[in-house]
C-alpha cells in the first residue's frame, strides 16, 4: 500500500470513526466504513457479518477491505492528488459505482461505473480543483435524493464539506487533517434512494443495478497484488488514528479563495 493511500484511508477512517449500527442506517453494522455485508463478502462467509464479527474488525483489516473493494476499482494511484480522495470518500460511502458514475457525467464520459482509459483520459483534461468542487456539488445532490437525507443529512453535509476543504489541500500540495470527530458515520447508496420520475431518480436507479457488474469489471484492470505485514499495518493505523486531530488552519484562506474563483469562472 502506498503512503498516499494510507493517508487517504486515514482520513476515511476519521470520518467513519470505530463501530456503530444505528436503527435507521441500511447499512447496519459499521466499523471504519466497512458494513457488515462487505466484511462478510470480503472474509467469504456466505452470509452477512454478525455486529460482534464487525465490532471486532481491525485497523489493519479494514484498510486492506478499503485497498481491494474500493481503491483498486477507483485505480487510485493513477487519479490526481485531491481528486483521488475525493473519489475515495465517495465510494467509502455510497459504492464506488455511484462515486465513478457521477464523476462520469460530470466528464461527459459513459457513465458505466467503471475507471476506464477514457476517464482516466478526460480527468487529465479538466481542472482538478474545479473537478473537486463539481464533485461534491453532485454528491451532495445524490445525498439529498435519499430517503435517509432527514435522518442523516446533517453529518453528511459536515463530511462533504469537509471532503471539499480537505481535497483542494491535497490538490495544492498542502497537508490535510484528520476530522476532529466521526462525521456522515451512516452509509448512503443507490439503494435508499426515493424512486422517482426525475432524471436523479432514475440514475440512483441505474446505479443500484451496475454496482456488482463494475466491481468486478474493474478489478480485472488490477495488476498490483494485496501485499503487506498485517502485524506493522495494525500498529501503524492505530498510531494514526490515536494521534487524533491535528489543527488544519493554515490554507483555510486560499482554499476559500480557490472555490469563489472557480464559481466564479463556471458561472
Amino acid at each position: 500500500m502506498s503512503d498516499i493511500l494510507a493517508q487517504t484511508i486515514k482520513l476515511v477512517f476519521g470520518s467513519e470513526g470505530d463501530y456503530v449500527n444505528h436503527p435507521r442506517d441500511p447499512g447496519g453494522a459499521t466499523k471504519y466504513g466497512i458494513t457488515a455485508a462487505t466484511l462478510g463478502a470480503s472474509r467469504r462467509l456466505g452470509r452477512k457479518a454478525t455486529p460482534d464479527e464487525v465490532k471486532r474488525l481491525t485497523l489493519a483489516e479494514a484498510a486492506r477491505i478499503l485497498d481491494k473493494q474500493y481503491a483498486q476499482p477507483l485505480r487510485y494511484p493513477e487519479l490526481p492528488a485531491g481528486l483521488d480522495y475525493a473519489l475515495f470518500d465517495y465510494a467509502v460511502n455510497s459504492g464506488p459505482a455511484q462515486a465513478v458514475k457521477t464523476l462520469q457525467r460530470l466528464l461527459a464520459v459513459e457513465a458505466d461505473g467503471i475507471v476506464g482509459l477514457k476517464t482516466l483520459e478526460a480527468i487529465r483534461r479538466r481542472d482538478i480543483a474545479d473537478l473537486i468542487d463539481k464533485l461534491q456539488d453532485a454528491r451532495l445532490r445524490f445525498l439529498r435524493g435519499l430517503k435517509t437525507w432527514p435522518t442523516f443529512g446533517k453529518g453528511w453535509s459536515a463530511r462533504v464539506a469537509h471532503v471539499r476543504e480537505s481535497a483542494l489541500r491535497l490538490a495544492d500540495g498542502v497537508a490535510t487533517a484528520i476530522p476532529p470527530s466521526p462525521l456522515g458515520l451512516e452509509t448512503a447508496t443507490p439503494a435508499d434512494a426515493k424512486v422517482s420520475s426525475t432524471i436523479a431518480g432514475k440514475g440512483t436507479i441505474v446505479a443500484t443495478i451496475g454496482t456488482a457488474g463494475a466491481t468486478i469489471g474493474a478489478a480485472k484492470d488490477t495488476l498490483q497484488p494485496i501485499t503487506g505485514n498485517g502485524g506493522v499495518v495494525d500498529i501503524v493505523f492505530a498510531l494514526l488514528v490515536a494521534g487524533g486531530s491535528i489543527a488544519a488552519i493554515a490554507g483555510l484562506a486560499i482554499i476559500a479563495y480557490r472555490q469563489a474563483k472557480h464559481r466564479e469562472a463556471a458561472a
